[in-house]
């Protein structure tokens, strides 16, 4: 007789990988020793044992705004002239600190209100949150991350948690066959279903990407893997994610770190593809072309719902220097993105001061006509085609013409920054802060902006910016010789 195979014997390369695993593991646990911080699994059940122990809402009117961070979520509610911010992180180089605060912005008194309510989500940033006006009221939030204070632990989120508007209090949906754990993410109120796509996971020792779909179905509160039909979006992270009306989504752009041989390279996307659900109730991706425009990552969008179009702003581009050097560029671009027929516009602002008086008996040469369309919907007045109004060029002749400049920090908005959060309410446009990157440091910003898109004549200041603090890290990111150096704190908030 042969001898019998032993099942459970486990094979050389499978104790490798555990031992390896039981180094890593002990070599954390003493370097957490040694900064004084604990597991960051252990530190997020307990908060949110201790949140869970809240008896009763509070509300209390702050002082002044809030404080400065990235990586926010900046709701429109769904009843009331107001915005709902939560979460978020701040990062002085040194220290990371992240948020689960609730805090209520009325545009109209210009007051935050903070509510504090019971069983609150942990701390969060890299989230995603949408509302509803469903049960008098609903705010929806999924996933996210939570850093340690010394950026050495990440931990990723795959919860589900929805807070009541009118009850206030909160609610953590527990529903099987979700999405993974994940930050950077994606999510839209599509009828009346949240729908999830994309994110990344980064446990310290790997970085994954997602392409896939999941849809929550608010009615039977339950989770739906949804694959497509038609090629779709590659994995990505901090992608655009645009609802155009009750039964289909446009992904544009987002970002990744491509495999190419033994090293990695970052991905800056410029595809946009459409998502459809037919009447039979399947889903279909298609490719769109969108025109052109510049890979950008870390752009803010935000929809307005009644002209169909989305606001996008803000963002950097990667220029190589050298062969091995990239510098980031930031933007302070304002562009549209028309979802009917998915294209791109630049957005130019009006001013309301009369235009100099032409000057006489001076010969020029007559200008070639321009060939452009002026398509006006109440809401505001773009483009399509031909040039930008130069800077301080006239618009067009006769009773009622006005200026045009192009937006941006230097007209009294918004500065260039990325990862900035805004939000589209009742006709108005909101910038909120967001990270500019100076000198190979990063700056968390705490400024807020305000457009009225009727008038859309000019930025208005809700939040004046300080002067930027001092950066209490290096200029320049150190790895050990155990560590990888293909990867910057600059590159991570790429995928937020």
């Amino acid at each position: 007789m042969g001898k019998k195979k032993n099942k459970n014997k486990v094979s050389g390369a499978v104790k490798t990988a555990a031992k390896t695993e039981k180094k890593l593991a002990n070599k954390l646990k003493k370097e957490l020793a040694n900064l004084g911080e604990e597991d960051i699994a252990k530190v997020v059940a307990q908060i949110e044992r201790e949140e869970a122990k809240r008896a009763a809402a509070s509300e209390k009117n702050l002082p002044g705004p809030p404080s400065a961070r990235a990586y926010a979520s900046l709701t429109p509610h769904p009843t009331l002239n107001e915005l709902i911010l939560f979460g978020g992180e701040y990062h002085n180089g040194q220290k990371t600190e992240v948020y689960n605060e609730l805090i209520f912005y009325n545009p109209v008194s210009n007051s935050w209100r903070q509510v504090k309510a019971p069983g609150a989500p942990p701390p969060r940033s890299a989230h995603q949150a949408v509302a509803t006006p469903a049960n008098k009221g609903e705010l929806w939030v999924f996933g996210g991350e939570f850093t340690s204070p010394s950026e050495t632990q990440f931990y990723h989120y795959k919860d589900l948690w929805c807070f009541s508007l009118a009850e206030k209090k909160w609610e953590k949906v527990v529903a099987p066959n979700g999405p993974s754990a994940r930050s950077g993410h994606r999510m839209s109120l599509v009828g009346r279903g949240l729908l999830v796509f994309g994110g990344y996971c980064d446990d310290g020792r790997e970085c994954r990407y997602h392409d896939d779909l999941y849809a929550f179905s608010l009615d039977t509160r339950t989770w739906e893997k949804i694959t497509p039909n038609g090629r779709g979006p590659s994995p990505r992270s901090a992608c655009l994610m645009l609802p155009a009306g009750n039964d289909s989504v446009i992904i544009y752009g987002g970002f990744s770190r491509v495999r190419d041989g033994r090293t990695e390279r970052a991905c800056t996307h410029t595809d946009m593809f459409r998502l459809s659900c037919s009447a039979g109730g399947t889903w279909a991706w298609r490719a769109l072309g969108g025109g052109a425009r510049t890979a950008r990552a870390g752009l803010a969008a935000a929809v307005n719902v009644h002209a169909n179009r989305a606001y996008v702003f803000g963002g950097v581009n990667d220029v190589e220097e050298t062969e091995e050097e990239l510098k980031g560029e930031m933007s302070d671009d304002l562009s549209v993105l028309d979802l009917e027929t998915a294209r791109w516009h630049s957005v130019t602002l009006r001013s309301e001061q009369p235009r100099p008086s032409a000057v006489h008996n001076t010969p020029t040469e007559e200008p070639s006509p321009e060939i452009v369309t002026v398509i006006t919907d109440e809401v505001f007045t773009i483009k399509l085609g031909g040039a930008p109004a130069a800077a301080g060029g006239g618009g067009g002749e006769g009773e009622g013409a006005v200026r045009e400049r192009a937006v941006g920090g230097a007209g009294g908005g918004p500065s260039a920054r990325m990862s900035a959060t805004l939000a589209a309410h009742r006709s108005v446009l909101y910038v909120y802060g967001g990270v500019l990157e100076k000198d190979d440091k990063q700056f968390y910003l705490g400024d807020m902006y305000s457009l009225d898109l009727h008038k859309l004549n000019e930025w208005k200041t809700i939040i004046s910016q300080p002067a930027l603090p001092d950066w209490l890290g290096s200029d320049s990111e150190e790895y050990d010789s155990e560590g990888s150096d293909e990867e910057s704190d600059s590159d991570d908030s790429d995928e937020q």
